[in-house]
């Protein structure tokens, strides 16, 4: 491409095309499932993904469930475990390495970081979200190289050093976090957690009993598990990255929540406080032909009605990139979009072998009920009722087996009924 005195007057090369052109910024399972809507809708358009990375759609969830034998190729390795099915689509054009700096509403215009412009005719964000940190990135302090776990670089280098059987300190006890600290537990790491704003994993979702218990099972699987005061004293700030980093380092990997990618959006009257705002149609208001979809999408919750809600699940990720592309089908004249969300949040993981399933909404509920088992005894399988002014919200299901399987599913079609 030459050269140019003002980068932002470097345009895309024109083309006699004259189809709608549909931008979507993000190349993530929303990104991917808004043009694979789109395109099922069978809309004569043109529709370019724009992703940061220079990876394909892949799993994130993945990056953290499995380990891996050593190998000099292990980037590729886990590459290829976490593809995803239609991520090899051709019918879309793929921007990749290229980020999105900044958005004209208004003009329809995206700023690149090549120097180009881009115009629209439909805008899908799928920008997603980025690792929340305390430290000032990636970077060194006298006893650790700090990291976050986003993509698949961040994946091959803690995986690498995991691999290795050294000592990793883990800051939060979310989903990640105890994920990680279960990988690096079958790698043979010695594993310390640190949680210095809550009394146990999941806490802010699940609640203090339930919390706790898990703590509990941290500890009897061998890991250091530290609340409150005793967590804070390990905490430590990163320095900028030191071009020479020195080998005896130990690997502190911060998982302590997310933040929205959505700086690029400044500047155009949106609803940005936490995500994109979006009604019902994953329209983004005052802008009839913008619309967004996946974790940083913020809309109006079909559990609470009034409410507004922002979810980081990868089904949350599907269910919305596919309505978005729909009512970017439906702006553009092919069908009616008469469908709302009415997402059923739903997760599971497993944390050093115990298996965890939650339904529902149980971070709104105002008490719960243990419907089987004993939280002293997660492993022997543990059900959990919660409910919001008597009523079922939510549920969660502890077990290393599935002796409560029939009583889990009962409580989730009555939730499902609500």
């Amino acid at each position: 491409m030459p050269a140019a005195s003002d980068p932002a007057e470097i345009v895309m090369p024109a083309t006699a095309d004259r189809r709608p052109l549909i931008g979507i910024v993000g190349s993530g399972i929303a990104g991917l499932r808004a043009a694979d809507a789109i395109l099922k809708c069978e809309v004569d358009a043109r529709i370019v993904v724009f992703g940061d990375e220079a990876h394909r759609t892949y799993n994130r969830p993945g990056l953290t469930k499995k380990r891996y034998p050593l190998s000099g190729a292990l980037e590729k390795t886990i590459a290829e475990d976490v593809r995803v099915k239609g991520a090899d689509n051709d019918a879309v054009t793929w921007r990749l390495g290229i980020r999105v700096e900044t958005a004209d509403l208004g003009d329809r215009i995206l700023r690149l970081s090549t120097g180009e412009t881009f115009e629209y005719d439909r805008l899908v964000i799928a920008s997603g979200i980025r690792p929340r940190t305390s430290a000032r990135g990636d970077g060194e302090c006298e006893l650790h190289t700090h990291r976050t776990l986003r993509g698949l670089g961040d994946a091959r280098y803690i995986h690498h050093r995991l691999q290795a059987g050294e000592k990793v300190t883990i800051v939060g006890a979310g989903f990640v976090a105890c994920e990680l600290a279960s990988l690096a537990k079958e790698y043979g790491c010695e594993v310390l957690v640190l949680e210095a704003l809550r009394r146990g994993p999941f806490e802010s979702v699940l609640g203090e009993r339930v919390a706790m218990t898990l703590g509990r099972w941290l500890a009897q699987q061998g890991v250091t598990f530290l609340t409150g005061d005793s967590a804070r004293k390990f905490l430590c700030e990163a320095k900028p990255s030191n071009p020479e980093p020195a080998s005896d380092r130990s690997l502190f990997i911060e998982a302590i929540g997310s933040v929205p990618n959505v700086e690029w959006l400044h500047g155009n009257g949106l609803d940005l406080s936490d995500g994109v705002r979006v009604d019902e149609y994953m329209r983004v208001s005052p802008w009839e032909n913008v619309f967004a979809a996946g974790d940083i999408a913020r809309y109006p919750d079909p559990w609470a009605a009034g409410n507004l809600t922002r979810m980081e699940f990868w089904k949350n990720a599907i269910d919305t990139g596919d309505l978005a592309g729909r009512s970017v089908a439906a702006s553009l004249g092919h069908g009616s979009v008469t469908s709302r969300i009415g997402y059923f949040p739903s997760m599971t993981t497993e944390v050093l072998g115990l298996r965890i399933q939650i339904a529902g909404d149980p971070k709104t509920s105002d008490s719960m009920e243990i419907v089987c088992g004993d939280l002293d005894r997660p492993d022997q399988g543990v059900l959990v009722a919660y409910l919001r002014e008597g009523a079922m919200i939510g549920a969660a299901y502890l077990d290393k087996g599935a002796r409560f399987n029939s009583a889990y599913i009962k409580l989730l079609r009555s939730l499902r009924e609500r």
